[in-house]
């Protein structure tokens, strides 16, 4: 909320991928990110915002190459949407 309040377009959190192979050296860091940005959504509309504006991804080590794609196509819906009407304030 402070970011977007302050003019940040959009916001990207990446996340351990979990599974059976669960790794993530926060422990819980992955179920404890996703349930906190569940409740973003109440936040962006007080601020009268765009949900896409966050996204939550997981990913795992091996899948290095597939993150160019995720953050392009977040460029992509974060340009589609527009720059945050407060930036500059």
């Amino acid at each position: 909320a402070d970011s977007l309040s302050r003019g940040i377009d959009g916001i990207i959190l990446l996340a351990c991928q979990p599974g059976d192979d669960y790794q993530c050296h926060f422990v819980k860091g992955s179920e404890l990110s996703e349930i906190r940005l569940s409740k973003v959504s109440e936040t962006l509309q007080r601020l009268a915002l765009e949900s896409d504006r966050v996204r939550f991804e997981t990913v795992s080590i091996i899948d290095y190459h597939k993150l160019p794609g995720v953050l392009d196509e977040f460029a992509a819906t974060i340009d589609k949407v527009g720059p945050n009407p407060f930036k500059g304030w």
